[in-house]
């Protein structure tokens, strides 16, 4: 499908001689689609493994092509077709899954994206070389990649001073299962991780209430226990999902826990080491039949289990 301005669509109703050039132009892209199919798929290829991806399977390929002034950024046309073909996609494989596989923000931004790999191929800068390929990940193990190559024509007779620019875009939407697994994985591990965090608040406010006569002895031991059992769990299911403890663990309030939280397993929560130490000191004075959890948070104090 070609998308032609209407600037330069003026000019081709108006001289046979303009339409010869703008069919010679497309031909330019025709003739070398094969070599630029190929380069784009080699970078994709590339791209694919740099992410650790490797069974994503073509789902769409396809390419349209859009003639204008080299001056001209057409906001609608390319991307329409791009992002149209995509939406159609979407629906059927949301429909075949059961459940959305991606947003209409997340298409409606794709817009920007399919306009800045056209622009980038456009321009002659060296800078803006390497923009002409593009790969985003949509959602969930749906990848969309692009690919822009434009050529160009002087006839000032025809068109006048400036350039018109015939730019072909290459666009290829590919799934990868495994991507969709690793990616689901990591939300349960961002669940867990918050979980995590909040039992280990829960077992410091066990000392706190045991310090302040809120709970015996006896209950420490037996609630110490279960949710220390409920931790080791969590802690198994975040290393089967190979979470970082090492890596800051940010959770961003659009990830639906309604609040900012960084935090950083290797150096614990200072709120909760100071509540144990607070309480730990209460305990002390308390007598020695608090030894036992003294001795276990004084341990876990160490080992930054806090």
């Amino acid at each position: 499908m070609t998308c032609i301005s209407g600037s330069v669509q003026d000019v081709i109703v108006s001289t046979a001689s303009a339409r010869d050039s703008i069919m010679e132009l497309e031909n330019q892209l025709v003739d070398s689609a094969a070599d630029t199919k190929k380069a784009f798929y080699s970078l994709i290829d590339s791209h694919l493994q740099d992410a650790g991806i490797g069974d994503a399977t073509e789902v769409e390929y396809n390419s349209a092509i859009k003639v204008e002034y080299t001056s001209e950024f057409s906001l609608a046309k390319i991307a329409g077709v791009v992002t149209s073909s995509l939406k159609a996609l979407m629906i059927s494989i949301a429909l075949s899954a059961g459940y959305p596989v991606t947003t209409p923000a997340a298409i409606a931004a794709y817009v920007d994206v399919v306009n800045a790999v056209a622009e980038a191929a456009k321009s002659s800068s060296n800078a803006a070389a390497s923009l002409s390929f593009s790969m985003n990940r949509l959602s969930k193990g749906m990848f969309a990649f692009l690919y822009a190559r434009s050529v160009s024509i002087n006839d000032v007779d025809v068109f006048g001073s400036e350039a018109v620019t015939s730019t072909a875009i290459y666009y290829r939407f590919m799934q990868s299962i495994d991507a969709i697994k690793v990616s689901a994985k990591y939300d349960a591990a961002i669940i867990d991780a918050n979980n995590l965090l909040k039992m280990k608040t829960l077992q410091a406010a066990l000392i706190d209430d045991v310090a302040e006569g809120k709970l015996s002895l006896e209950e420490w031991v037996k609630k110490d226990t279960l949710y220390s059992k409920v931790i080791d769990t969590i802690m198994k299911r975040l290393d089967a999902a190979d979470f970082s403890r090492v890596q800051p663990f940010n959770l961003t309030a659009d990830q639906g826990f309604g609040r900012v939280l960084v935090h950083s397993f290797d150096k614990g929560a200072s709120a909760d080491q100071v509540l144990v130490e607070t309480s730990m000191r209460k305990l002390a004075s308390m007598g020695s039949k608090y030894g036992i959890i003294i001795e276990t948070s004084q341990k876990r104090l160490a080992e930054t289990y806090f």
